[in-house]
């Protein structure tokens, strides 16, 4: 069992190893430009590692597609869902969301301009299978605190899916360059604001 477990553990090292220079190749050359060659170099493995874990550039760029959007869930939902004071969550999902886009530019930028038209619509559905997730969680944490009189009573639905577009419009800004004050004054704004219309009046 030690041995398997250790394996495993190797195996997954090794994946992400190669995914993340395969993200910082084809983000830096583009996909056509980008060789296993330069991905192996990246990765500080041998090319055959590479051809060991995928079979194509092109399986590459899917998986890590997959696994960097998988990301945002395992990042943002159970901080959503967490025993914290509703405010706090408020200000660390917008944090989470924003600190995601970010640090995973290279998938973004991945995203805009290397996808295949088939590739497209499967990160279209999955990133609308994690935002209709965050917006289902934030549903229920506001449904609840509103039974017990910790917030205004809203419309649940709707303001999670508020939360949800606000914090994801503000990754977008900050990604792109739009927004021009610090960081942290962004999100204290933003969670202010959030926070305005879900308090107890």
């Amino acid at each position: 069992m030690a041995r398997r477990s250790k394996a495993a553990v190797v195996t997954d090292y090794r994946r992400e190893q190669i995914l993340n220079a395969a993200c910082r190749s084809f983000a830096r050359h583009g996909l056509h430009a980008t060789t296993v060659d330069q991905i192996a170099r990246a990765a500080g493995v041998a090319k055959g590692t590479v051809y060991l874990y995928y079979r194509s550039k092109e399986e590459l760029l899917g998986h890590a597609l997959t696994e960097g959007i998988a990301g945002l869930r395992t990042e943002t939902l159970p901080i959503i869902t967490s025993d914290a004071p509703l405010e706090a969550r408020l200000r660390r999902f917008l944090g989470a969301m924003i600190a995601f886009f970010n640090r995973r530019r290279d998938l973004i930028e991945l995203y805009q301009s290397e996808l295949t038209a088939e590739m497209r619509l499967t990160a279209r559905r999955k990133w609308g299978q994690i935002y209709a997730a965050q917006t289902k969680a934030w549903e229920h944490e506001l449904r609840e605190a509103a039974k017990a009189h910790a917030i205004a009573r809203v419309h649940p639905a709707r303001a999670a899916l508020a939360i949800v577009s606000l914090a994801h419009g503000l990754a977008i800004q900050h990604l792109k360059g739009w927004t021009s004050g610090p960081l942290d004054d962004d999100i204290a704004e933003a969670c202010a604001l959030l926070w305005k219309g879900l308090s107890v009046r």
